[in-house]
């Protein structure tokens, strides 16, 4: 099971949010002086991060297979052995005197899930708020919350004798019934349980859509989105490009965290001029496009659309972006892949003013070689792309890895399948996966590559999906628990439909096709990971109306 807790979570906007209502009055400022041991929240909570590396498991036990600690009195997380009993009605405590003449022993009351005694069934992952009162006329040492009579939490730091938890729901695994209850010692060790209340998570089946956003072209007009971005505070920003009487215009739009359109111009169109990539430098959005020109354009701004910093460099075509609190990292190549010559795969790192900080160029191996994606994890910058050979035509696919301070090569991969083409990268607990297509004579099919980066040489661990349909992979996002979602398109007979993946490790868990939104253009181009598990997908769909073509996209999340 996988459901984990912990002391404080940020509510994501694309989730449930918790709301608590305290009611906390002139009584609980009274009291306050009566719990002035509190001191911070302990207990055996195994969440994903300290979860026995050990143990064998295809996922981190959760709150409820580990009830391990010690109480801020240095006492067990036991169960105490009397007034606990689950099966005591809400507002209806327990306690234990034990030995104390003149010590009351605890008052503990009105014990509430996500701010409610009957709270309704959980639909989203996300935080899950336990809370309870627990007063007590000398001092309160801990209040234990228990889940389904095992401990998920021992609670010792309290706002006017209202002590809370919270739980985070973040897989299918965590449906199911459930009963909350919380026992509060005092300082004699007197005990009193609270009252039990049940509550319900029911998620919807792995892969449904939370959400369908379209935009709403007119004949004629073709707006595709090419990738997306999720804020702090879990707006989505989404760039792209309009065509229209022949006339391309850089799109950048600003969408809520379910969807709805809050700005379609927080960059000005801009026109010859489409974006490419997006991605967020702590809270700031941080932009890449192109030029018809040919030269590539990259700007930092705030959330509203005010400029902060930009910088454009010419004879460049940068794909995509990623970035860390102290660098920018754009990946794509030098020159331009549809003139004759020769073209180089090239990183660049930026200084959060967008300043050149290092750059890394990859001539080897091909006479037109490009980065197509870009991501970084500890401490190392993650290229992947295409190596390709005028002599003979072929393509292979490739991947590069530098140190991301100071661009240092660690190592780089060419894959011996000819005409392999990487479009995207993600890193997982267990190494990189790259997902693209490689060519055969009746179409494209769909590659998925597992490699192991941690002995330092990118070497290929095996191709998780080499399909024989006419299927390409065009992004991949990282989920929970080392799940992974890829999307593309899979066609025949002249139509295509945007395709969505789940994997956990090596393993494919679904496949889904949008079959409703056939044409011989329709595919999904970009993929972000959320969190708690949520996967935001873009897709494009191009079709004829018989009054001219018509391009669109939309913005979809997806349930864990």
């Amino acid at each position: 099971m996988s459901l984990s807790s912990s002391s404080s979570t940020s509510l994501a906007p694309l989730l449930l949010a918790a709301t608590l209502t305290a009611g906390c009055g002139e009584t609980f400022a009274d009291a306050k002086q009566h719990n002035e041991m509190a001191s911070g929240e302990t207990g055996g909570v195994v969440t994903m991060d300290d979860a026995d590396a050990g143990e064998d498991e295809d996922r981190p036990p959760g709150f409820y297979t580990s009830t391990h600690g010690t109480g801020a009195d240095g006492s067990s997380d036991a169960l105490p052995s009397a007034g606990t009993s689950a099966g005591t009605s809400a507002g209806e405590p327990t306690t234990d005197a034990g030995d104390a003449d003149d010590d009351a022993p605890p008052e503990v009351f009105q014990p509430e899930v996500q701010g409610s005694n009957a709270p309704d069934p959980i639909t989203a992952a996300g935080p899950v708020t336990l809370s309870v009162f627990a007063l007590d006329d000398n001092a309160i040492v801990r209040v234990d919350f228990f889940v389904n009579d095992t401990l998920a939490a021992t609670v010792t730091d309290d706002h006017y004798g209202h002590y809370t938890h919270t739980l985070e729901i973040d897989h299918q695994d965590d449906a199911g019934d459930f009963e909350f209850r919380a026992v509060a010692v005092d300082s004699a060790g007197q005990s009193t349980s609270s009252g039990a209340i049940a509550w319900t998570v029911e998620l919807p089946e792995s892969g449904s859509s939370l959400f369908y956003a379209p935009n709403e072209p007119h004949p004629g007009e073709h707006i595709f989105w090419e990738d997306v971005a999720v804020g702090p505070n879990g707006e989505f920003f989404v760039v792209g490009f309009r065509v229209e009487d022949g006339v391309t215009t850089l799109l950048a739009e600003r969408r809520g965290p379910g969807g709805s359109l809050i700005d379609d111009s927080w960059i000005a169109p801009t026109k010859d001029r489409f974006g490419v990539a997006v991605t967020f430098m702590g809270s700031t959005p941080v932009v890449v496009a192109r030029d018809i020109d040919g030269s590539s354009w990259i700007a930092r701004r705030l959330v509203n659309g005010a400029p902060l910093y930009q910088h454009i460099q010419d004879d460049v075509e940068w794909r995509d972006v990623a970035a860390t609190d102290e660098l920018v990292y754009v990946v794509g190549n030098t020159g331009m892949l549809a003139n004759v010559g020769t073209a180089s795969a090239r990183t660049w790192a930026m200084t959060p003013q967008l300043n050149p900080y290092w750059v890394r160029t990859e001539n080897a191996g091909g006479d037109k070689n490009v980065a197509r994606a870009v991501t970084v994890a500890d401490g190392r910058v993650f290229a992947v792309g295409q190596v390709s050979y005028e002599n003979d035509q072929s393509e292979y696919g490739a991947a590069w890895a530098y140190a991301t301070d100071d661009g240092a090569p660690l190592w780089s991969r060419e894959f011996p399948t000819e005409t392999e083409n990487i479009h995207d990268v993600a890193v997982l607990p267990d190494g990189l996966r790259t997902a693209g297509s490689w060519d055969v004579d009746d179409g494209q099919r769909m590659l998925v590559r597992h490699l192991e980066v941690d002995d330092g040489s990118g070497v290929p661990i095996n191709a998780l999906e080499q399909t024989m349909a006419v299927e390409i992979a065009y992004a991949i996002a990282a989920s929970s628990h080392g799940e992974y979602v890829v999307a593309g398109a899979g066609c025949t007979l002249g139509e295509c439909f945007a395709q969505r993946r789940r994997y956990a490790g090596n393993s494919k868990q679904w496949q889904a096709d949008v079959d409703g939104l056939k044409s011989p253009i329709t595919r999904y181009v970009a993929a972000e990971a959320l969190p708690y598990g949520y996967v935001a997908l873009l897709g494009q769909h191009e079709v004829n109306y018989g009054n001219g073509d018509q391009g669109s996209s939309w913005l979809s999340v997806l349930h864990p």
